[in-house]
């Protein structure tokens, strides 16, 4: 049974650092409609759920996000977390910081929709019009998974996320606008996938290390602040597993039409 969970790792780590995920059990290239995605890396544990594992990059090379999430409807996945190292423009954030993102704002040029549905086997799904009850609002995240993550890793805060394209940094003077918007952190790998995992009926949620601070900011001397919180996330990441696995509805699936 392929696992129900995809990490997309926009942090660099070292080989060994998913071992706690389980032993690597398969690789597997995906093609789509929209590019090749992999390879991507399914580690199973000895007891307990797999788990999907897939490189990612923000650079101008990244792969077409709408590949990434009809991959991940490929491999049977219904939930994607995408872990990000973002770019602090909240004063109160610093290196080393933890969060989980709530709501984000897309600045990038990435394409945002299917255009009304997923070609191929997944031509049935709904398009993203599809209206909720009258008076309610659909959440930007996933509010089940997004609270998986809170529980599994108490010191993280919640955060407004920006998405831009790479590889370029931002200006002083954006970081300054940026932060008039009322943006926490700014980062180059959550968006759109998150509006493309919502229109395809996936549980999606974004975490985010913070590994530098805006460039209005003086930056502070490293003091091994980045790594000791990637290591942290690490530690958490088999209890985040197993809180993404415990059953709860969230209403993400509602607008995907049966296959």
């Amino acid at each position: 049974m392929d696992a129900d969970l995809l990490i997309l790792l926009a942090v660099l780590l070292p080989p060994a650092a998913l071992d706690s995920l389980g032993r690597l059990v398969e690789e597997r290239t995906v093609p789509t409609p929209y590019g090749a995605v992999g390879p991507l890396a399914l580690r199973r544990p000895e007891h307990g759920p797999g788990v999907w594992l897939q490189p990612y990059t923000g650079v101008s090379t990244r792969t077409d996000p709408r590949a990434t999430i009809y991959a991940a409807l490929s491999l049977g996945a219904r939930q994607v977390l995408n872990w990000d190292q973002g770019i602090a423009i909240n004063p109160v954030l610093q290196r080393g910081h933890v969060a989980v993102v709530t709501d984000y704002v897309d600045f990038t040029r990435q394409p945002t929709t299917f255009g009304g549905g997923l070609p191929g086997s997944f031509g049935r799904m709904l398009p993203a019009s599809v209206p909720w009850e009258e008076g309610s609002h659909r959440p930007p995240l996933c509010p089940r998974l997004s609270a998986a993550l809170r529980r599994a890793i108490p010191f993280a805060v919640d955060t407004v996320y920006l998405g831009v394209d790479g590889p370029r940094r931002e200006t002083p003077a954006e970081a300054r606008l940026y932060r008039q918007w009322g943006i926490d952190v700014v980062g180059q790998n959550l968006i759109p996938e998150a509006a493309l995992a919502q229109e395809a009926g996936l549980c999606y949620a974004g975490l985010v290390t913070v590994g530098d601070v805006g460039a209005d900011r003086p930056l502070p001397a490293a003091h091994g602040e980045v790594r000791a919180a990637l290591g942290a996330v690490l530690a958490a990441l088999p209890t985040v597993v197993a809180e993404a696995m415990a059953p709860g509805d969230c209403g993400c699936a509602d607008q995907r039409a049966p296959l």
